[in-house]
């Protein structure tokens, strides 16, 4: 069973995202399974991350059609 460390990461004050994940920790010795984990962990954050940005991308762009017309 692999052990999980709760990792939080909260963003900037001014910005609305916060993400929570969860990291497997690393074994004593290197182990196949563990490392898989590891990376798909990591693919979580970065997905989060890409979501969070390109949600705060189209959030800037309505805001400003809708001043603007």
């Amino acid at each position: 069973m692999h052990q999980q460390l709760p990792i939080k990461m909260q963003l900037e004050e001014d910005s609305m995202a916060k993400i929570v994940q969860v990291l497997t920790r690393p074994a004593p010795q290197y182990d196949l399974g563990t490392a898989e984990a590891q990376v798909r962990d990591l693919d979580a954050i970065v997905e989060k991350l890409n979501t969070t940005f390109q949600q705060e991308l189209k959030d800037e762009v309505e805001a400003e059609n809708f001043f603007l017309n």
